[in-house]
C-alpha cells in the first residue's frame, strides 16, 4: 500500500516540449512531425502555428520552423533560434548555420525537363513570382536540363511594379496570360509551385488556350486537393513533404538526446511526379511516332523487339530509329527503357515487389541487366535505392544521378505541330 501511494505521488517524467513553428502551412507537415512526436512521446506546442503567432521569449527543449524568410518570422527566428535545439524545414531560410531537411529542388527542375521532353515538347517557359532558393534551384535545374539537349527557355518573372501599376492577383494573372500567347506553342510549363501552376492553368483559359493541346502545366508540391479540384486537373512533382517533416523531427531528437548539434543537412528525394491532364498528352504529330510510343507504353512488360515495334507501327525498322530521334531526339531502345526504368524506379519506391519480380514486370529477361540498367540509370542498386528512399542516406554523401520520374503513358499521342525554336 505504501509503495503504491509513493507511486502516485513520485513526479511523472515531463515530455519533451517542442515549439513547431511555420512560415506557412501543409497538413503533410504536420502528419509527418506529428508522427515522430508520437513516436518519441514529445508534446507539441502548436498554438504558434494554428494562430499564426510568433511566442516571443519562448522556452523550450527544441523548435521545428520552415519559411524563416518570411518577414514575420524572420524576426522571431533571429532573436529565438539558438535558444535551443532548432531544425529548419524545406529550404526557404535565411542565410543560417543550422541543420536542416530539405526538398531536392535541383532535381524537381530536372524532372520536369525530362517529362515534357520526352512528351515531345520543344518550347519551353518558366513561372515564377518570387525569388528564393527553391525559386533558384528549380529554375537553373530546369533551363541546365533543356539546355544541354539543346533548349532554350522563356523565364516569365512578375516583378514588383512601380508608379501606378498595382501588384496583385488580378494584374499578375492578366500579364502572365498575355506573355503565354506570345509564345509558340505547343508549349511546356514549369511553375514555381502548384499555386502559380494553377493560376497558369487559368490564365491560359481566360485567354482561349487549351490545356494541355496548346500549352502543358506543371507544378510542385502535388497538393491533392487543389490538383485534382483545378479547371484542369493538375499534374505536379510531389517532394515527399511528409517523410521531410519526420526527418526533421527525427533530426531534432537526435540533437536534444546527444546535446551535439548535428553536421551537415539531409536532402530528402522527391517522391514523383504525379501526371494528370494538365500535361497528359504528347507534343507529336508524327502519326508513326504516336503509333510506336503508345505501343511501348502498353507492352514494356513484355519481350519485345525494335522489329515488332517497327512492324505494329508499319513502318521499316531504319525509318522507326529516323523517326525517334528526328521527333524526340533519342533512339527507340533508349525511349523504351526509359519507359522500363521509370516503372521500375515506381515500384522499388513502393516496396511491396521483391527486385527479382520487379526485374520481370518491367520487361527484363534477367536480374542480373535489370541490376546493370538500375545502376546507370540511378547511381546504385535497386535494393539501396529502397533503403534510400526509405530514408537513410544523407546530404553529405556524394550526390549520385537523380531518378526520372514515373510517366504514365497512355495510347493517345496526338499533339501540336513544332514551332521555331524558342529564344529567351
Amino acid at each position: 500500500m505504501q509503495v503504491a501511494v509513493a507511486a502516485l505521488l513520485s513526479p511523472m517524467k515531463s515530455k519533451r516540449n517542442v515549439l513547431v513553428s511555420l512560415g506557412w502551412y501543409d497538413p503533410r507537415l504536420i502528419e509527418g512531425i506529428g508522427r515522430y512526436a508520437r513516436e518519441a512521446g514529445w508534446h507539441l506546442e502548436m498554438r504558434a502555428m494554428i494562430e499564426a503567432s510568433v511566442p516571443k521569449g519562448w522556452k523550450g527543449d527544441g523548435m521545428l520552423a520552415n519559411d524563416t524568410a518570411v518577414p514575420r518570422m524572420a524576426r522571431f527566428f533571429e532573436a529565438q533560434a539558438h535558444r535551443q535545439p532548432t531544425v529548419l524545414i524545406g529550404s526557404n531560410h535565411l542565410s543560417t548555420d543550422l541543420p536542416s531537411v530539405k526538398e531536392d529542388n535541383e532535381a524537381c527542375g530536372r524532372i520536369a525537363a525530362e517529362h515534357f521532353m520526352d512528351r515531345g515538347y520543344r518550347h519551353f517557359a518558366w513561372v515564377s513570382l518570387q525569388r528564393g532558393t527553391p525559386e533558384q534551384e528549380r529554375r537553373k535545374a530546369f533551363a541546365e536540363a533543356l539546355r544541354v539537349r539543346g533548349y532554350e527557355c522563356t523565364l516569365l518573372e512578375w516583378s514588383q511594379g512601380r508608379g501606378r501599376r498595382k501588384d496583385n492577383w488580378e494584374n499578375s494573372r492578366e500579364w502572365l496570360a498575355s506573355e503565354l500567347l506570345k509564345l509558340p506553342k505547343p508549349l511546356g510549363v514549369f511553375a514555381l509551385d502548384d499555386l502559380l501552376a494553377l493560376d497558369t492553368v487559368q490564365a491560359c483559359l481566360d485567354s482561349g488556350l487549351s490545356v494541355p493541346a496548346d500549352v502543358a502545366v506543371l507544378g510542385v508540391a502535388n497538393m491533392e486537393l487543389a490538383c485534382e479540384c483545378s479547371q484542369v486537373p493538375l499534374s505536379s512533382i510531389d517532394e515527399n513533404l511528409t517523410e521531410i517533416a519526420y526527418r526533421a523531427a527525427r533530426l531534432l531528437d537526435e540533437w536534444m538526446n546527444s546535446g551535439t548539434p548535428p553536421k551537415g543537412n539531409q536532402l530528402v528525394p522527391i517522391k514523383g511526379l504525379v501526371v494528370r491532364q494538365s500535361t497528359d498528352t504528347f507534343a507529336i504529330t508524327d502519326p508513326a511516332l504516336s503509333r510506336a510510343a503508345a505501343y511501348m507504353a502498353e507492352h514494356f512488360h513484355r519481350n519485345i523487339s525494335m522489329e515488332d515495334v517497327a512492324h505494329h507501327t508499319d513502318i521499316s525498322l531504319r525509318a522507326l530509329h529516323y523517326t525517334f530521334q528526328r521527333g524526340l531526339q533519342t533512339t527507340p531502345g533508349q525511349h523504351l527503357l526509359r519507359i522500363r526504368m521509370d516503372r521500375a524506379r515506381e515500384l522499388v519506391e513502393q516496396g511491396s515487389e521483391k527486385i527479382g519480380t520487379i526485374a520481370v514486370l518491367c520487361g527484363f529477361l534477367t536480374l542480373r541487366n535489370f541490376h546493370r540498367a538500375f545502376i546507370k540509370e540511378f547511381g546504385m542498386p535497386p535494393a539501396a535505392y529502397r533503403n534510400r528512399f526509405r530514408g537513410e542516406t544523407e546530404v553529405n554523401e556524394p550526390p549520385v544521378k537523380q531518378p526520372i520520374v514515373p510517366r504514365k503513358l497512355k495510347s493517345s499521342a496526338p499533339g501540336q505541330p513544332p514551332s521555331p525554336a524558342l529564344r529567351k
